[in-house]
């Protein structure tokens, strides 16, 4: 940021303090908001800048876009809400990418190996330029177009990989058992991320089709719909849900989805900052019939949050599907995106849900019906993968899934839809 451009900083707050009045709407009018900051924010704000401009002794060397992170990132951490987060700009484009599910790049999951500082790939996905130009797990990529990983930094390395795809980068890869590095021309590509993944699982002469749900992103509710739609061409007995490990996502996607599972009744109640309450029932024309004659069973554990915790409980209170895992993420706070000029965004909260029976899991998460407690995972380095994350980087681009029947939490979804399908526990 340049010394004429500081006053964008002290610009920008004052916005964030308008919006907080258009938001919260006539509690506090924008004179009243103004009048706080003039009054407690705008004074020891300038003053510390000013000295910092004028008499810090390396003031030369003063980074003011950081500086404006951590004052945007200080606001929004007085508020003392976990679910109240400021995002800078290089998170904020990582989420725009992970929400849209496609990039123009190579088809890669990586990481940084700070011990060679260089870049280790963890795996390619499936029919990939990575995959294709041979690149394999454990490789390392030295350098970008020329310039080293190690000048560079790992996010710009990242960014150099990305682009329009058609275009060609080079990339200097050294492998375990080479004797020098090689340099490879490689084409990006568009890559699609899948976030819905299923197959169909023979359990004692039962056919049982697996879903696993891994976010609720812009495509999301389109992937289901085609997946059941191939699922339903299909006899089933049984149906597992797995949202283990999903952080949620779009509110209006998880109302899309729970609408195929749920045919009447309510998905979720919502109450904002106003008083305001919405009660949301399912869309008209998205539900699956074949549903009305198979029993359901859902996966989920503490990763699950936010829109699946919705889905979750959806499903429970309805009867539809029963529980089994471990307790979710506990996470009911409705959040809006707001986005300043310097790149960044706020996630504000600005109400909460409840469950269709009323409950409040904010900060409690959904008690599984059934609950059965995964094996701990070993600790491993940050260059080391399991043979299963691999499988599933491999599958992004797929809706591909490898189902460990052995998993304790799936071999209980099994049985307990194996006891359904006999019409015991009913």
């Amino acid at each position: 940021m340049s010394h004429k451009n500081k006053r964008v900083f002290i610009l920008l707050l004052i916005s964030i303090l308008l919006i907080s009045s258009w938001v919260f709407g006539a509690k506090n009018d924008a004179r009243e908001i103004e009048q706080i900051y003039t009054e407690d924010f705008q004074t020891p704000i300038v003053k510390l800048l000013y000295y910092i401009d004028n008499l810090y002794y390396e003031k030369d060397d003063v980074d003011y876009d950081k500086i404006l992170d951590s004052t945007l990132n200080g606001l929004v951490e007085g508020l003392d809400d976990p679910f109240a987060w400021y995002f800078d700009a290089r998170t904020t484009k990582e989420n725009n990418i992970n929400e849209s599910g496609e990039y123009g790049g190579l088809g890669i999951k990586v990481k940084y190996d700070p011990k060679t500082k260089s870049i280790v790939v963890v795996a390619p996905m499936h029919n990939s330029p990575a995959e294709r130009a041979g690149i394999l797990p454990k490789d390392y990529i030295i350098s970008v177009n020329g310039s080293s990983v190690e000048s560079l930094g790992y996010y710009e390395s990242v960014d150099l990989m990305r682009g329009k795809p058609g275009t060609t980068l080079e990339i200097e890869l050294f492998r375990q058992g080479w004797e020098e590095s090689k340099i490879i021309e490689i084409k990006r590509e568009l890559i699609e991320t899948k976030t819905v993944k299923y197959t169909f699982l023979n359990y004692e002469n039962n056919n049982i089709a697996y879903l696993r749900l891994t976010e609720f992103g812009e495509k999301s509710a389109f992937e289901m719909d085609e997946a059941l739609n191939k699922i339903s061409e299909n006899k089933i007995n049984g149906f597992v849900l797995d949202l283990r490990n999903n952080p949620g996502g779009y509110l209006n996607v998880v109302i899309d989805i729970a609408s195929m599972f749920i045919k009447k009744g309510k998905i979720v109640s919502v109450k904002y900052y106003n008083g305001q309450q919405e009660i949301i029932t399912p869309e008209p024309g998205k539900y699956f019939n074949m549903f009305e004659n198979i029993p359901i069973v859902v996966l989920v554990n503490g990763g699950s949050a936010s829109a699946s915790e919705i889905l979750t409980g959806a499903l429970r209170d309805s009867k539809k599907g029963v529980i089994i895992g471990e307790t979710t993420f506990g996470k009911a706070a409705v959040q809006r995106p707001i986005e300043f000029s310097n790149g960044g965004e706020v996630w504000l909260p600005i109400g909460h849900y409840f469950t269709p029976n009323g409950e409040d899991i904010h900060l409690k998460g959904i008690k599984p019906q059934i609950e059965v407690k995964a094996k701990v995972k070993d600790v491993v380095s940050i260059t080391d993968t399991s043979d299963k994350e691999i499988d599933e980087i491999l599958n992004e681009t797929t809706n591909n899934i490898t189902v460990d029947i052995n998993d304790i939490q799936v071999k209980t979804a099994l049985e307990e839809l194996i006891k359904k399908i006999r019409g015991e526990n009913n």
